[in-house]
């Protein structure tokens, strides 16, 4: 086997787990958005901070933080700029508008935690600026915790990502040592395959969500992400690699390779779509820079 039969190959497994990848993202993305992962989150943190007198309460019944969501939607997120207006005007136990002074008395007389309520009075004490140097302050407090709790949520995500791979590669018998197998033992298949990733490797979607995903309804969200998941089912039929209990393979009576290659798929499926794209591009200008393919 040369190293163009070779590349070929890498190629067609490097694309499966591409595809297998951006799938179980995908299906992640659709969980989160169906149990509301993110919102949960951060109101169970704005509950558990700001627990005292359910502060945390107030801060999610707000006009200008319910105001973020459609009617009956939980925002799952917060710009820190609203974030440091809401704290404010939480605070401010007085009907006119707050000033720099009047808002140092009432953070000392607030229900805030008293890290936070030190940190806010240190401010002000030091504060050239007023009223904005006190909300920037405010505002990278919000970004640090923001950071925190995404920490968190990528953890149990990253739980619900193993489950995902893990049923799909067994459902759709995604055997790495199977796929590989194939490959090896069909060079025109593997060669024209891998001609086609590479001639189309541009239009592969893989671009990190934009404002209005972001600013969509859950529905919406939905819908989008089912939409994907069909698109991603086009991608793996047209390559024509044999998935699926019903396939014939020698590999399949041994027990041992199976297991390895069921295992193999579940790694590649968690490792992140983000990796295979990078990898799949290295290869394929790697191929791109030997001799040209026949066509």
């Amino acid at each position: 086997m040369d190293f163009s039969a070779i590349l070929n190959l890498v190629i067609g497994l490097i694309f499966v787990y591409f595809l297998l990848s951006l799938a179980c993202s995908t299906v992640q993305e659709l969980i989160a958005q169906y149990l509301d992962l993110r919102a949960n989150n951060l109101e169970n943190w704005l509950k558990s901070a700001f627990k005292e007198n359910k502060l945390g309460e107030k801060f999610l019944e707000h006009r200008l933080i319910d105001g973020l969501t459609p009617a009956g939607r939980k925002a799952s997120y917060i710009p820190s700029k609203v974030f440091s207006g809401v704290l404010l005007d939480l605070v401010n136990d007085k009907e006119e508008p707050y000033t720099i002074n009047s808002i140092k008395d009432s953070i000392k007389n607030s229900e805030l935690p008293e890290d936070l309520k030190r940190q806010l009075l240190q401010t002000i004490s030091e504060a050239g600026n007023g009223l904005e140097e006190l909300r920037k302050n405010i505002e990278g407090w919000f970004n640090d915790c923001m950071t925190r709790i995404a920490g968190t949520y990528k953890k149990k995500a990253q739980i619900f990502l193993i489950i995902i791979s893990t049923i799909t590669v067994v459902s759709f018998n995604i055997d790495s040592i199977q796929i590989i197998q194939y490959l090896y033992n069909h060079p025109a298949e593997s060669e024209a395959l891998a001609n086609t990733i590479s001639e189309n490797i541009e239009d592969l979607k893989l671009e990190p969500r934009d404002s209005v995903y972001e600013n969509s309804t859950t529905e919406q969200k939905i819908e989008s992400n089912i939409k994907e998941l069909e698109r991603i089912k086009g991608e793996i039929e047209s390559a024509k690699i044999p998935f699926g209990w019903g396939t014939n393979s020698a590999v399949e009576t041994n027990l041992l390779n199976k297991i390895l290659g069921l295992f193999l798929s579940v790694v590649a499926g968690i490792v992140g779509a983000p990796f295979w794209f990078d990898t799949l591009n290295k290869v394929v200008n790697l191929r791109s820079a030997g001799s040209k393919p026949e066509s």
